[in-house]
C-alpha cells in the first residue's frame, strides 16, 4: 500500500509539472517575430497573380495545355503533351485550375472577411477580392460543373458539391453587393500599387463588377432566360467599361517578368492552330488586320530557303497553323512552315525583316533586341467583350443594350485598337479595317441567328488569348464551329479520351483524383443534373451547356 501511495504521489507531481509546462505551450511555441495578420492589400496582390495563372508553370499546365488547345488558339506540337489529344493529367489540372481558386482566391477571401470587424477600413479591398473571387468561382464551375462553393476553403475536409445554378446565383449577389459597397464606402485603405489590375482605382473596379455581371447573365440566356434578362438589364443600367482604358489586365511585368504565353513560347512546344490562322485568312474578303499583331509569318516565307524543309519540296506559305490533336509536325506542317505567336505585339522584328536577311541559327530573341521578356498584361476582361455582350443582348431584345450592329462593329474596332496598343504605328496600317468589317462573313446581315454567329465568332477572336472564356462561350453557343462554309473549331485528329466519343469535343474537365478518392461528395450521382454518375467523365455538359455542339 505504501508503494501504491508513493507511486500515486509521484504521478500527481508529474501531472502538475506537465500542466504547468503545457499551460504556456502556445506562447512558448509561437514565433514572437512572426506576423499574426497579413495586410489585405498584400493578399490582394497574390490573389490577382496566383488566381489567374500569371506564373509560367500554372499558365502552361492550365491555359496552354488545356484551354488554349481546346479552344484551338494554339496547337501543341510536342508528343509528350497528351492533353491535346483529350487525355487527362491530374496534376496539371490541379495546378492550373483547382488550386487557383480554392487555394489562392477562396481562402484569402475568407481570411479578409474575418478581419473586417476589427478593421472596417479594409472594406474596399475586400470588395475587390469579392469581384475577382467571383470570377474565379465562375471559371471553376464552368470548367468542372458542380463544385464545392459555399463551404469551400472554410476548413471543412469534405465540403459538399453545390449546383452550378446555385453558384451562379450567389455570384450575382457577390458582384452586386461588391459594386454597391464600392460606390458608397468612404475613408477606406487604398491598396495602391498592390492592386496589380487597377492600381486601386475604385471606379474601374465597379465597372469590372458590372461587366462580370453582364458576362454571367448572358451565359444563362439559353438555360435560365428570366434570370439572364433580369441580371443583364440591371448591369446594362449600371456603369460599364467605356473603352480599352478600362480593360482589366494583370500587370505581370511586376510579378512574372512578362506575359506567360510569350515566356513559354521559347520552349518551342506549340504553334498557332490551323483553326485560328484559317479564321484570320478566310473570314472576310481581306486578311484579318490582327494576324501580324499576334502571329509570325512562317520562317521559310520570311527568311528564305535555308529555313524551308530539308527536302525543299513543301510549298512555302506566308501564314499557316497546325491542326489540333496532331501533336507532331508532319509533311507540310514542318516546323519552318508554321506560324508561331511571335507577332508584332511581342516580337516586332520577326515579321519586319526582309526575306533571306537573317542568318541561319537565329532565335526569337534576335528579333526583339536580344530580349526574351515581353512586358504585356494578362487581360482577364476587355472592353471588346462588353461590346459583344451588348450586341448579343440587343439582338435578343434586352432593354438598355443599344443597337446590336453598332455594338458588334464597336467590338471589332475595340479589338483592333487593343491589339495595336503596344505596337509602333509605323509597323501597321489601318486601311483595311473597314473592308474587313464590311465584307465576307464578317459583314452584318439580316438573319438573326447568322448575326449571332458573327457576334460569337468575332468575340472568339477578340478573346485571344483568354482561352478560358472563349472555351466557355463555345460550349454555350456552339460558335464558332467549322461547317464547311464558315471557319471554326474542328474535331481533333487524334482523340485518345476514354470518355469523349470520337468526333466530339470535351464538355468539361473531370474531377480530380484526390476529390474522387477523399471526398465522397465528388461521386454523388445527382451531380451535374444526373447526366452521368462517372466523376471521371469529360463528356458531361455543365448546367448552362444546352447541347448546341457535339
Amino acid at each position: 500500500m505504501k508503494r501504491y501511495i508513493k507511486n500515486m504521489g509521484l504521478a500527481c507531481i508529474m501531472a502538475i509539472m506537465i500542466v504547468s509546462c503545457t499551460g504556456d505551450f502556445e506562447s512558448m511555441n509561437t514565433n514572437p517575430l512572426a506576423a499574426t495578420e497579413v495586410t489585405p492589400s498584400l493578399l490582394l496582390t497574390k490573389m490577382e497573380e496566383y488566381g489567374f495563372n500569371c506564373r509560367s508553370w500554372e499558365y502552361q499546365v492550365g491555359n496552354n495545355l488545356y484551354t488554349n488547345d481546346y479552344v484551338q488558339y494554339i496547337s501543341n506540337t510536342a508528343t509528350y503533351f497528351s492533353t491535346s489529344n483529350y487525355e487527362w493529367n491530374d496534376s496539371w489540372a490541379n495546378d492550373g485550375f483547382w488550386k487557383s481558386y480554392y487555394t489562392y482566391l477562396a481562402k484569402p477571401l475568407h481570411e479578409t472577411k474575418v478581419m473586417l470587424e476589427k478593421y472596417p477600413e479594409y472594406s474596399n479591398i475586400y470588395q475587390m477580392m469579392r469581384i475577382i473571387s467571383a470570377m474565379g468561382a465562375a471559371r471553376t464551375t464552368d470548367m468542372f460543373g458542380d463544385v464545392p462553393y459555399f463551404n469551400a476553403a472554410t476548413g471543412e475536409i469534405t465540403p459538399k458539391y453545390d449546383s452550378q445554378k446555385d453558384i451562379y446565383y450567389d455570384i450575382f449577389k457577390e458582384l452586386t453587393e461588391a459594386s454597391e459597397l464600392l460606390s458608397s464606402n468612404t475613408g477606406q485603405t487604398d491598396p495602391g500599387s498592390n492592386d496589380i489590375i487597377y492600381g486601386g482605382d475604385v471606379s474601374r473596379w465597379i465597372k469590372l463588377a458590372n461587366a462580370c455581371r453582364l458576362r454571367y447573365a448572358m451565359r444563362l440566356r439559353y438555360i435560365d432566360p428570366d434570370k439572364s434578362k433580369t441580371e443583364a438589364e440591371a448591369a446594362l443600367k449600371a456603369s460599364l467599361m467605356e473603352s480599352n482604358a478600362d480593360n482589366a489586365g494583370i500587370a505581370q511585368a511586376f510579378t512574372n517578368n512578362g506575359h506567360s504565353l510569350y515566356i513559354i513560347a521559347f520552349w518551342n512546344e506549340f504553334r498557332a492552330s490551323k483553326t485560328m490562322i484559317d479564321m484570320m485568312l478566310k473570314e472576310s474578303s481581306v486578311v484579318d488586320p490582327r494576324i501580324s499583331m499576334w502571329f509570325s509569318k512562317t520562317q521559310a516565307w520570311q527568311y528564305g530557303n535555308e529555313y524551308q524543309d530539308i527536302n525543299k519540296s513543301i510549298p512555302v506559305v506566308e501564314w499557316q497553323g497546325v491542326p489540333n490533336g496532331r501533336n507532331t509536325f508532319v509533311n507540310q506542317y514542318a516546323v519552318e512552315n508554321n506560324s508561331c505567336i511571335w507577332g508584332l505585339r511581342g516580337f516586332p522584328g520577326w515579321n519586319l525583316a526582309e526575306k533571306g536577311s537573317v542568318a541561319s541559327g537565329s532565335t526569337a530573341s534576335d528579333f526583339n533586341g536580344g530580349s526574351s521578356v515581353v512586358v504585356l498584361p494578362m487581360i482577364i476582361f476587355n472592353y471588346a467583350e462588353v461590346c459583344f455582350l451588348k450586341a448579343e443582348a440587343a439582338l435578343f431584345g434586352y432593354s438598355g443594350a443599344g443597337v446590336a450592329r453598332t455594338n458588334y462593329e464597336n467590338g471589332i474596332l475595340a479589338s483592333f485598337a487593343e491589339t495595336r496598343s503596344v505596337v509602333d504605328a509605323s509597323y501597321y496600317t489601318t486601311q483595311n479595317d473597314n473592308a474587313y468589317i464590311n465584307s465576307g462573313y464578317v459583314a452584318w446581315g439580316t438573319d438573326t441567328e447568322d448575326n449571332f454567329r458573327k457576334i460569337m465568332t468575332q468575340k472568339w477572336i477578340g478573346f485571344y488569348p483568354n482561352s478560358i472564356e472563349a472555351w466557355a462561350e463555345f460550349r454555350r453557343t456552339g460558335y464558332p464551329l467549322y461547317d464547311g462554309t464558315h471557319q471554326g473549331l474542328r474535331t481533333i485528329e487524334i482523340n485518345n479520351s476514354s470518355t469523349v466519343p470520337q468526333g466530339q469535343f470535351v464538355k468539361r474537365l473531370r474531377y480530380l483524383d484526390d476529390e474522387i478518392n477523399l471526398n465522397p461528395n465528388a461521386s454523388d450521382p445527382s451531380l451535374n443534373n444526373s447526366q452521368n454518375s462517372d466523376p471521371k467523365s469529360m463528356n458531361v455538359r455543365v448546367w448552362w451547356d444546352t447541347n448546341r455542339y457535339q
